[in-house]
């Protein structure tokens, strides 16, 4: 087999990164074939990141659910439980780079979430779907380049 990369290969290296307040959670480099550079620019690519970012959060609101159900009793302590007032704002970054270029990124709220949650994120069972559905998009030879009748 040959594992020989050629020069076309690095033209169509990607990255996608996942991080919390500029701690990598998750950073995959993945290759698209035929890349269309005018995906980069799609409405299909912008719905794709933001679909990603809502199952991460769906996901995470799921895993607070439980983890509060399970921890009930240490919230009746006062001395555990969180002051809003104290607490830092902190944001989860998805960003997809080509060639060190960011050409998307977008940045959704982790304080809503329990410490214990927010720094025990697992993206690990839905990357492989992921990286599989922004292949397809970035290869894609018709990408919807309209935003409310604006040409993109």
């Amino acid at each position: 087999m040959n594992t020989v990369k050629s020069a076309n290969d690095e033209m169509n290296k990607f990255e996608f990164l996942l991080t919390l307040d500029g701690n990598i959670i998750c950073q995959r480099y993945f290759f698209v074939r035929d890349h269309n550079p005018k995906t980069k620019r799609s409405m299909d690519l912008h719905y794709e990141v933001k679909n990603i970012c809502e199952k991460i959060s769906e996901d995470l609101k799921i895993k607070s659910s439980n983890f509060l159900v399970e921890n009930q009793d240490i919230f009746f302590n006062t001395e555990y439980v969180e002051d809003p007032n104290e607490r830092d704002e902190q944001y989860f970054l998805l960003q997809i780079k080509h060639l060190d270029d960011v050409f998307i990124e977008r940045i959704f709220a982790a304080h809503y979430y329990p410490p214990k949650v927010r720094y025990t994120v697992d993206i690990r069972p839905m990357l492989k779907r992921v990286l599989n559905d922004l292949t397809e998009i970035l290869s894609l030879k018709r990408p919807d380049m309209t935003y409310l009748q604006y040409q993109l």
